[in-house]
């Protein structure tokens, strides 16, 4: 998991009006229902789950300054009672318990998750924004279904994001500078869907054959403008955003990216999702 730094995360919750409208303005739909989309929901209203605690963990190399409170206020904004414990790690835990929370928040460098404490049901953010990217990428383009997705970086973002393209009805590619890494993904697909997928050996030439496209690796600048049709789609869960500045500027408008939002956002419908099933 890409550990994010302060910069990535310091002006979100300033900013989260301007996204939303933003995701809007390129896909048709605000944060909350493509979150509900990436999970298989109809509809982003959904009944109130309680109170929300993202707990400060402190293992590892430590806090990131602002990280919980940032998680909180995505969670506030999406209309969740959320809040930061005065205490990080086992107390800051403890504090959660005893001021009722039914859900908790916390990451370290090897895991994101989110829990519902009476179900145990949990949700994992590198798979929660793999399946993100894939309905933002769904939305964006008005609908994967039949479409050639090119996933590029087949880690557990990349992976997460294949099978969703599957789900959405698309035909996926993938291409990661690790072969036998694609070629493991392409394993299990065949294995768990019984469908094939395809591996590309070479950035210009997959670039050139996609439109639809999902950059789930954390290396910047990967993608220059000439990689670009007119409309090509990208959703780019990947920090950095392994974009060129020249090629941002040529897709802007069909480019759907961000460190944490969409991520925080689907982990929160996807455990929703699990504890209060449609009817």
């Amino acid at each position: 998991m890409t550990r994010l730094q302060v910069r990535d995360i310091e002006s979100i919750l300033r900013q989260m009006n301007i996204y939303d409208a933003e995701l809007l303005a390129k896909t048709g739909y605000r944060l909350a229902h493509i979150a509900a989309h990436a999970v298989g929901r109809l509809s982003a209203d959904i009944p109130d789950p309680g109170l929300i605690a993202v707990v400060p963990m402190t293992c590892g190399l430590g806090v990131i300054s602002g990280f919980a409170e940032t998680v909180a206020g995505i969670l506030g904004f999406l209309g969740m009672r959320a809040f930061v414990p005065v205490s990080p790690d086992v107390k800051g835990f403890a504090e959660a318990l005893e001021r009722g929370a039914e859900i908790i928040f916390m990451a370290d460098e090897e895991r994101f998750i989110g829990v519902h404490l009476k179900t145990g049901q949990i949700s994992d953010n590198s798979e929660a924004t793999g399946r993100g990217f894939a309905a933002a990428l769904d939305c964006l383009t008005g609908g994967l279904k039949e479409r050639d997705v090119l996933v590029i970086g087949t880690g557990p973002v990349g992976r997460a994001a294949a099978f969703a393209v599957l789900d959405f009805g698309g035909h996926v590619h993938v291409l990661d500078k690790e072969l036998t890494v694609s070629e493991k993904l392409a394993q299990d697909i065949l294995c768990q869907r019984s469908c094939s997928i395809g591996i590309e050996r070479e950035l210009d030439s997959a670039m050139h054959k996609h439109r639809a496209i999902v950059v789930a690796c954390p290396e910047g600048g990967l993608i220059r403008a000439d990689h670009l049709h007119t409309d090509t789609c990208i959703a780019a869960p990947g920090v950095p955003l392994g974009i060129q500045a020249q090629a941002i500027k040529k897709v802007e408008g069909r480019l759907v990216h961000d460190p944490l939002q969409l991520g925080v956002a689907t982990m929160l419908y996807e455990i929703l999702a699990k504890i209060s099933p449609p009817a």
